[in-house]
Parts: structure tokens; sequence; C-alpha cells
């Protein structure tokens, strides 16, 4: 994690030798070493520098995770866990227009979990979630640009919004209660790029031939809007996009072409339960349907608008409502990333450690559990040694059976236990993917994906990866 970090901050593994940790030549070799047992490229190298490659990202996001886990554990080792009430923390990347108030509603509906709130475009929210840098992310996706891609992950359809096309009031087509995409051939667009519409308006002038004239190029849809209602064009945008005020100045129609998007909530099932995961997406779609009430009455009252409301039983979201019991009996523990003091001189306690008290807890024997680990009864027994007065706190004892993990070693596992999970999955599924999919290949998260079983914990493989 040190050398994806330093590569990640500065662009080389300069940083690790300025450090006094390696050389530089060492670092290289470990990390080819790592990339080799992955079977995966995990930084890219060129002229200019070194940069992480997603896998590179993945990698870092998912074992600072299991790093700051251990931090957590270890800062709260000596506090009693009947005593000490953990809430769970879920990192949810959304979009910008939905990140307003978002983080204080949703406390107010879900009070048993927190939501660490990242706002940013559907590109950004996405990349985020790709990257295992969050726990849940919710964003737009088209067919031309689709969500997420990882496997086993759990995905939600939110909504699927149709684009209309705003015009001035003025416009000599807003006489008509549904327009053509072709009768915007011959009129001046303002074009949106980037953000969340970029890829919708580019969807529609590829279906025009040749290209629409273009008075404006702005980034955002609040712009876009403004200038058409100045006059300066027709754009395509959300049916929801538009506030009370733009009433005086412009008007939205619907289009016959369906240029659809869909809003999509993907979790992380390690991290976010099942339960969880159906309330946050009936809560996200009961909000959907109160704001196009609210914004565009015509179009809520439309044709489409009863595929908006399927599923959502309006009295039973209100903000009293605890969250269920079938939902908070499977809350995971803090999973939150947290500050990775892995580097300092009193921190003894790293995730290899974590295979070591998990071969103990399963053989239930320091002699068959050292066979295990390939080393000596006695080596083992001086690692323990050292690792509890590291810690401070006592990790195994003898019983008339064997070896048993103490309670503050069992809660250490416990709470590592999601983090660890995680990273361990996504070792196994760079190991199996060793080409990339073939364009325009369905994404793998809407079908359960089948992986082998997998041979131990991966704090073991990337311990023996880099030499530790």
């Amino acid at each position: 994690m040190a050398l994806l970090q330093a590569v990640r901050d500065h662009g080389s593994l300069h940083a690790v030798e300025r450090g006094g940790r390696m050389t530089q030549s060492s670092a290289s070799r470990r990390l080819i070493k790592l990339e080799r047992r992955l079977r995966t490229p995990l930084v890219s190298r060129s002229s200019t520098g070194t940069e992480l490659t997603e896998a590179g990202h993945a990698l870092r996001h998912a074992g600072r995770r299991l790093l700051g886990t251990i931090d957590f554990a270890m800062a709260t080792a000596h506090h009693h866990a009947d005593t000490q009430e953990r809430l769970p923390v879920v990192q949810f990347a959304v979009g910008a227009e939905w990140a307003y108030d978002m983080g204080r509603d949703l406390t107010d509906r879900f009070p048993e979990v927190v939501f660490d709130v990242v706002p940013g475009d559907s590109h950004d929210v996405w990349q985020r979630f790709e990257r295992y840098a969050v726990d849940a992310a919710c964003g737009w996706e088209t067919t031309r640009r689709p969500g997420t891609q990882r496997s086993e992950t759990l995905v939600h359809t939110v909504v699927e919004e149709p684009q209309w096309v705003a015009l001035p009031r003025d416009h000599p087509l807003t006489g008509r209660d549904t327009l053509d995409l072709h009768d915007l051939a011959d009129v001046e667009w303002v074009a949106t790029v980037g953000g969340d519409s970029g890829d919708d308006q580019g969807w529609a002038f590829s279906l025009l031939a040749p290209a629409p004239r273009v008075s404006f190029t702005v980034r955002s849809q609040s712009a876009a809007l403004e200038l058409v209602g100045r006059g300066y064009g027709v754009t395509l945008v959300s049916p929801v996009a538009a506030e009370p005020e733009h009433e005086r100045s412009l008007v939205l129609r619907p289009l016959r072409q369906k240029l659809v998007r869909r809003l999509s909530l993907a979790v992380d099932p390690l991290v976010v339960p099942l339960a969880l995961a159906r309330e946050l997406c009936a809560w996200l779609r009961y909000g959907y349907v109160q704001r196009a009430a609210k914004h565009n009455p015509a179009y809520a009252a439309s044709a489409a608008a009863p595929s908006l409301t399927k599923g959502v039983r309006g009295p039973a979201y209100t903000r009293a409502d605890p969250l269920p019991s079938s939902a908070t009996g499977l809350l995971p523990v803090l999973l939150s990333e947290l500050h990775w003091a892995g580097q300092e001189p009193d921190n003894r306690f790293e995730a290899e450690h974590l295979h070591l008290l998990r071969a103990i807890d399963r053989i239930g024997s320091l002699n068959r559990a050292a066979d295990a680990l390939l080393v000596t009864q006695p080596a083992l027994t001086r690692r323990i040694h050292r690792l509890e007065k590291g810690c401070g706190l006592p990790l195994v004892y003898s019983t008339a059976r064997g070896t048993s993990l103490s309670a503050a070693a069992r809660r250490l596992l416990d709470c590592t236990g999601p983090a660890e999970r995680r990273l361990d999955e996504l070792v196994g599924r760079m190991r199996q993917d060793t080409t990339p999919p073939a364009p325009g290949t369905p994404a793998a998260h809407r079908t359960a994906a089948s992986a082998e079983p997998r041979k131990g914990p991966v704090s073991a493989t990337v311990a023996s990866a880099t030499g530790r």
C-alpha cells in the first residue's frame, strides 16, 4: 500500500526512497512481483513518470480500507464492545444534483446508519465506485455509458427517465405537445458538454445529419436553461431540471424519440446488505417522484408516470419511520476510510497478522498452526508474544484442548473481516480477469458471477508477494 500510495501522490517511486523505506529499484521489483502474482498491471510506466492503472487504484482503495479498519480496531481495542456502540458508516457517491441536503435527509430516514455523501458528476460517481473508493453509488447511465462493471455488485434501477427539449417560450414549436428531433435540426442549440447530460446531448446530435448549429457550449443544465430562456437556442434536459422561475421564459416538451437514461443505485454487498439497499432504492425513487410532481406536473401525469411510482408506498416512506429490523440486523461494522498509520513505529499490527490469528483460530493449536504457516512453533510463539507486547493486549491463551483467541483478538477479526473479504474478492477477480472484456459485453454485475473458491485470505498473498 505504501508503494501504491507513493505512485498516486508523487507519480514515481522516488518518495519511497526519500523516506528511507527501501531503494527505488527494490520498490520497483516488489511492484513487478506483486503484478505477476495478481496477473494484473497495477502501474503504467512512461517517460513522463509512473501512474496507477484502474486496477492499481482499486487495490489501493481496498487496501487502505483494510488498514483503516485495523487502525480503528486498535484505537478502540481497550473499550468493551458491549459498552461502545459503533454506527456503520457508508460512503455514498451521488450526483451533484442530488447531493444538496441529502446527508441530512438520509440521517432522518435511516437513523441507524451514517451516510458520508460524496458529490460529483456521473462519471466521477461510477469511477469512485469502480475503484472501491465508496461503498455505494447513485448516478445516471445510458446504453452508451453504462454505470459500473464490477462483478458481484447489487444494482437497482431507481427510475428510467426520458429526455425532454427546452425551448424559448416564444418559439414557434411550443404549440406542439410532442416534438420530433428532426424538427429541431435547423435551429440553434445550446450544447451541454461533460457532466451528467453531455452524453445524452451527444447521442441526440448523432441522430441528426448534418450536425445542428451550436450557439453556446456550457457544462451545466442550469446554465443551458438560462441561455434557452434568453432566446439563444434549444437544449436537451431532464424533464425535472427546470425550476419554477423558468416558467416565464421557457417551456419543456417531450420527444417522440425515446432518449432514455437510467438512474441506478449500486452497492457493495459486503458493506450494504440487501434489505438496506432495497429501502434506499425505494427512498430515492420516492424522492424522484416528489421532485417530478413539483417541477413538472405534466411529466408526472404523463403516460410514463405510472412506472415511476411502481413499488413506491407513499406513507411507508415517511421520515419518522424507523429502519426495518430486517435491515438493522445485518448492518456491518465501521468501514469508513480512516487515516492509515501503518508506517508509524509504534503501530506494530499489520494486515498479515490477521492471517496468523485466523489460522490459529481455525486450527486451534499453535503447533499445528505453525505447520500450516510454514514456520516453527517457537518462532510463531515468539511472534505472537511480540505482537501482544506491541498491542498491549492478550491475543491468545492456552486451554485444555489447545490454543484459543482472546476476546480482544476475536473483536479485531470481527471488525476487520468485511474489509478483508472485500480485498480478497478484488484480488480473486484480478487473478481471474486476465483479459479485459470485449467492447459491448454486458455488465458482469447483471448476472451472478461464478468464481472458483480461493485458497486463503489475501493478507498472506500480499505479504508473500511483497516479501514481508
